[in-house]
């Protein structure tokens, strides 16, 4: 195929650490196997500076927290943003998760008449409650709308609230994750893991009552990922610290992370709510099932037999748990479960759907 240029408006990964970030990584590395050139352009950054990573061009921006920042919607910020974009002379912009940033952007893509895809990275983006304080959020969504975007989202949840605006997204393209090497691990199925940044809507305290719950059953409890730095991550620290017949692992990379949950029985996910989680998928490649208080997307947990989603009841986690390793089919299980991750969520038969909507764009804007 023809190389062209794109813009990928999203932090770096593995500079700045996130599900958004290492998927958009991903997408890159796929479409530059395929002969794009990929330039990312990433706020967050302690200095600006023009770097390469990986073979990919990165902007390393700094964006300024300060109250008139934020009250102007980090117009200036913006503004040296779209000046990379009109130097780099891309034919297409990529935007992974919907924010403040995206009102600025999508508008200067439509002047400028670059086609922008705006990819759904979670369900907390296109959800809008009738409170005052949304108001904001839900006069900045029309006004990105109206610059007609080409959005992608992950399940059919996202598309079903984004038709409530009258829009029709152009396609749903869920997480996807590179095929994992098994490295024949001997598997531990008494091993509970718990993997996340520790931020309050992930609960990570509800996993952290499971081994007093389950003390009888010789398990062996786990949490992988950052605290934070604040009362909060505080709190959580003391009662890991309490916690009997758990480990505390820290922050830790990928390749880590992968060659764990394949030593593991299963992974819990103790959410608010998930929009299509990484660590679900990761898991899913390794073999091993998710237990969720709150997540199934799309319902595809349920309908390949992926794990169990305890529809917001906690007290049903612990039987959940048991349940999945008491199993005495678990390794069959566990096998078939790969075997399903592999077919719905690797990365050559999703970025081939993406490749195909950048045809269709393309096409359309001759």
């Amino acid at each position: 195929m023809t190389k062209f240029k794109a813009c990928f408006f999203v932090p770096f990964y593995p500079l700045i650490k996130g599900g958004a970030e290492y998927q958009s990584k991903i997408i890159a590395q796929e479409l530059a196997k395929k002969g794009y050139e990929i330039v990312f352009i990433s706020g967050g950054h302690e200095k600006e500076k023009v770097s390469f990573y990986d073979g990919f061009k990165v902007y390393e921006l700094v964006i300024d927290t300060a109250i008139k920042a934020r009250f102007f919607l980090y117009k200036d910020f913006m503004c040296r943003v779209h000046k990379i974009i009109k130097d780099e002379a891309p034919i297409l912009i990529y935007q992974r998760i919907l924010n403040t940033f995206t009102f600025h952007l999508s508008k200067f893509a439509k002047q400028q008449q670059i086609p922008f895809i705006l990819h759904i990275a979670d369900n907390y983006s296109v959800e809008f409650s009738k409170k005052l304080r949304s108001s904001l959020k839900r006069y900045l969504f029309r006004k990105i709308l109206e610059t007609s975007p080409s959005i992608i989202c992950q399940t059919d949840y996202q598309i079903s609230k984004i038709n409530e605006w009258g829009y029709e997204p152009m396609a749903k393209i869920p997480n996807m994750h590179p095929e994992i090497i098994d490295e024949r691990i001997e598997r531990n199925i008494k091993r509970i893991l718990w993997i996340g940044n520790a931020r309050e809507v992930k609960q990570l305290e509800l996993f952290l009552q499971l081994p007093a719950l389950l003390k009888n059953d010789k398990y062996q409890f786990h949490v992988i990922g950052k605290l934070p730095d604040n009362q909060y991550g505080k709190g959580l620290l003391e009662k890991i610290k309490s916690c009997q017949n758990l480990t505390y692992h820290g922050s830790k990379e990928n390749t880590f992370i992968n060659s764990f949950l394949q030593t593991t029985g299963v992974l819990v996910n103790t959410s608010v709510s998930e929009g299509f989680s990484n660590t679900f998928i990761q898991a899913w490649m390794c073999g091993t099932p998710v237990v969720a208080l709150n997540s199934d997307p799309d319902g595809l947990m349920t309908h390949h037999n992926l794990g169990i989603d305890c529809q917001g009841n906690f007290d049903l986690l612990p039987k959940a748990i048991s349940n999945i390793i008491g199993n005495k089919d678990f390794l069959i299980q566990s096998n078939k479960i790969k075997q399903s991750a592999i077919c719905l969520f690797s990365t050559e038969v999703n970025v081939f759907k993406l490749i195909e909507l950048i045809k269709k764009i393309k096409s359309s804007n001759g």
